[in-house]
């Protein structure tokens, strides 16, 4: 009887017990007080850890092909130019050029080849494909893709800060912006940042044979080339 009522009291407080759970089948009647209390032990602890698994979360398998020169050269012209933006002998020109190390490694020691690690960061810039995709065709981790990309536009940065740095101490000074964007507002601008305007011509050029609708603009529709640029108060 002490056993039923223990039976009993066990399946009160825990609604989730059945007579063929294990719990029960453990137990010889009539278990003592220590069986009884491990097998609940044991019991909660199950139901726990299956309360903290996580559902399975999809991502695709690494696949794909490792970026090599050999590999670069057998993609057709407009296959890299649409992958890189470059073709094969401008990657490889390009990677010398930046002098990128050879092989590039990461704070976690992900080991890339210079013209990888390049190829790798243009093809995450060219589109805003996730990292996922880059890891299905590259045959790359996440993780590794990840590092790489964003290591190697802070390496490029620093190495070549020189030339990405504007005239800081000539017409684009703090103090000169100030004057420009105070000169701007006083000529009856609504807002009082506002220090160039941009100023974009047009020129027209004849029918290309490559790279047609590139060059075609929709709004003049004619062929031409588009310069940009920021006009300052002081007419520069």
């Amino acid at each position: 009887m002490r056993w039923v009522a223990k039976k009993l009291l066990l399946t009160l407080l825990l609604p989730s017990l059945n007579d063929g759970d294990p719990i029960f089948s453990t137990f010889r009647e009539p278990p003592g007080p220590t069986a009884l209390y491990a097998g609940l032990a044991s019991h909660l602890e199950e139901q726990a850890t299956s309360q903290r698994l996580e559902p399975e979360r999809g991502r695709p398998e690494q696949g794909g092909q490792r970026i090599t020169p050999q590999w670069l050269y057998t993609l057709r012209p407009r296959e890299i130019l649409y992958r890189f933006r470059f073709y094969a002998d401008e990657l490889l020109d390009l990677a010398a050029a930046l002098r990128i190390p050879e092989p590039f490694i990461t704070e976690h020691r992900y080991s890339f080849p210079a013209i990888e690690a390049l190829c790798l960061l243009l093809a995450r810039y060219k589109s805003c494909e996730d990292q996922y995709d880059l890891c299905m065709k590259y045959d790359r981790s996440q993780s590794s893709i990840s590092e790489v990309v964003n290591e190697l536009t802070i390496w490029l940065d620093e190495r070549w800060k020189g030339l990405l740095t504007f005239d800081t101490d000539g017409i684009l000074s703090p103090d000169n912006l100030a004057k420009y964007a105070a000169a701007i507002y006083a000529a009856g601008a609504p807002l009082q940042y506002i220090w160039g305007f941009i100023n974009c011509t047009i020129r027209r050029i004849c029918h290309p044979i490559y790279f047609q609708k590139q060059a075609f603009n929709g709004y003049k529709r004619i062929h031409a080339l588009k310069y940009q640029a920021v006009r300052l108060p002081n007419v520069v």
